[in-house]
């Protein structure tokens, strides 16, 4: 009994080996794994360090380059500006005379080349330097009178000015190198919402829109909500908008993050404005409660000091005002926009608005010149031409009234909407400018009363020459305003709806409606 005893101790003792071993592999291969990962690690760390290493000669190389700039400009800084002294006699007589010395004047030039040539990096630590001394010139320059000290002082602020003017335009492009830079990033510290904001302007610049507002969003996320994320996805939203697609519904999600913009700061009226007035553009103008809503919100904006002085938002509520007809408000605003940022082509809208006043001048004139020259006993084709139109107006008094309006001549209306009311015109011509909406015809009542007509939301096909139209809930416009010497009066008539014309006593049909964008290239 002992030998069978003892062969079963021994198989136990084999089988717990045997579980040993398997275990001390398992635990082999475990480290075998762990070494690979740890081995992967070290490589991936090594990588970084590597990058880490270049980015930091790199800065380097920058930090050394900027500080020649700045000791390069503070010597000419010096140069053109001694130790501060009380003035002498001869400096005031020269300050009286509005002179600026040789010397200081070739030093100012010598910085603005330097500036030229300089990068970006350069020019900003160079500008914020002559900032520093201007403040050390303020506080410590004290001639014989106050009023001296104010000339002097406004006098060292034009020459920084014209330093400042020499700095080229910063590049608004694309950079790859700036992506791939912000992207490691975000890989990094995903959590680095200055990286993933500065990362969604960066690849709005080369048009990925869409990968720009998921940054934006992300942002949002982490961060709660921000008026200047809302308002750069609302911006996002109105280009998607003039792009081929689905506008309708981009505008409405403009509308809608600008609205929760002004929820955070009701300073920001001009984002919401630009989302109205896009819809009443790429709706062909029809709806001219868009335009009314959008000229309420740019109206708020430019009461806002902060906002009022932006040749964009002038240049976009001008635009708004010359579709309201209110033409001298619209020229002002253009006209200050163009000073302010002379490379829009806000003085060309100033160009195009008197044009067309001009013309609507001259046909409105030309009406009563042709009247006269048709008493003259010559055969001509404009006394022809003046009797068809008699003709045609005699002829007004033929057509049907609508028994739930009342029929009105021009001269009985009132200025705004005249509701329930009719106004029978024959179409003298339409007026050609430069853009495609509002379409202008010079009409004449039956009292052969001239008037201009503006109408939206309708093909300028559909109106023609010698055309009878009954304009229904017209409304109208007194203009009367002078500019640059000439003085503008006349009255308009605006139709914003197809159902507001009917032509030679029949309505248009729905072909006939304006359904393209009227936005300007």
């Amino acid at each position: 009994m002992t030998t069978p005893t003892r062969l079963e101790d021994l198989e136990s003792a084999i089988e717990e080996v045997s579980t040993r071993l398997k275990d001390l592999k398992s635990i082999i291969e475990e480290v075998s794994t762990d070494q690979k990962d740890l081995k992967s690690t070290n490589e991936e760390v090594s990588t970084h360090l590597k990058d880490l290493k270049s980015a930091i000669i790199e800065v380097s190389t920058h930090q050394k380059d900027l500080k020649s700039a700045i000791e390069e400009v503070s010597t000419h800084l010096n140069e053109s500006n001694p130790s501060l002294k009380m003035s002498t006699p001869t400096e005031e007589v020269s300050r009286e005379k509005g002179q600026v010395s040789a010397d200081r004047k070739s030093n100012i030039e010598q910085v603005c080349t330097h500036l030229k040539e300089s990068n970006y990096d350069h020019w900003i630590s160079t500008v914020t330097k002559l900032a520093e001394w201007l403040y050390r010139f303020c506080d410590q320059h004290f001639p014989s009178t106050t009023q001296q000290r104010i000339s002097d002082i406004e006098r060292q602020i034009d020459l920084c000015v014209e330093v400042l003017e020499s700095v080229p335009q910063v590049p608004d492009v694309y950079k790859e190198k700036a992506e791939r830079y912000l992207v490691n990033a975000t890989q990094l510290n995903p959590f680095l919402l200055e990286a993933w904001d500065c990362l969604a302007l960066c690849v709005a610049k080369k048009g990925d829109y869409k990968r720009a507002k998921n940054c934006y969003k992300f942002v949002l996320k982490m961060g709660g909500e921000s008026a200047r994320i809302l308002r750069q996805i609302a911006h996002l939203e109105l280009i998607n908008a003039r792009v081929p697609g689905n506008p309708a519904k981009h505008v409405d999600k403009c509308i809608k993050y600008a609205q929760r913009t002004l929820a955070l700061d009701d300073k920001d009226g001009d984002i919401l404005g630009c989302a109205y007035f896009t819809s009443f553009l790429l709706n062909g103008g029809w709806d001219h409660n868009n335009l009314q809503v959008a000229f309420g919100e740019y109206e708020k904006a430019m009461k806002i000091d902060a906002m009022k002085s932006s040749p964009y938002l002038q240049y976009d509520y001008s635009t708004v005002t010359r579709y309201l007809e209110n033409y001298k408000e619209s020229l002002i605003g253009f006209s200050d926009a163009a000073v302010k940022n002379p490379a829009s082509d806000a003085s060309h809208q100033v160009k195009v608005t008197v044009q067309l006043l001009d013309k609507l001048i001259e046909l409105l004139q030309g009406k009563h010149k042709d009247k006269s020259k048709g008493k003259n006993k010559r055969k001509s084709k404009r006394k022809s031409t003046e009797t068809s139109l008699s003709s045609l107006i005699q002829s007004l008094a033929n057509i049907d009234l609508n028994p739930s309006y009342k029929r009105a001549t021009v001269d009985l209306l009132t200025e705004g909407f005249n509701e329930q009311i009719e106004v029978v015109a024959a179409v003298r011509c339409l007026v050609k400018y430069e853009y495609k909406a509002p379409v202008y015809y010079m009409l004449c009542d039956s009292d052969e009363n001239s008037f201009v007509l503006a109408v939206f939301g309708i093909q300028k096909e559909a109106i023609k020459q010698g055309d009878q139209v009954t304009l229904l809930d017209p409304i109208c416009k007194f203009v009367d305003f002078e500019w640059e010497g000439k003085h503008y009066e006349f009255k308009s008539v605006r139709v914003n709806l197809l159902e507001q014309v009917l032509v030679n006593g029949n309505p248009l049909p729905p072909s006939s409606a304006m359904r393209d964008s009227i936005m300007q290239n």
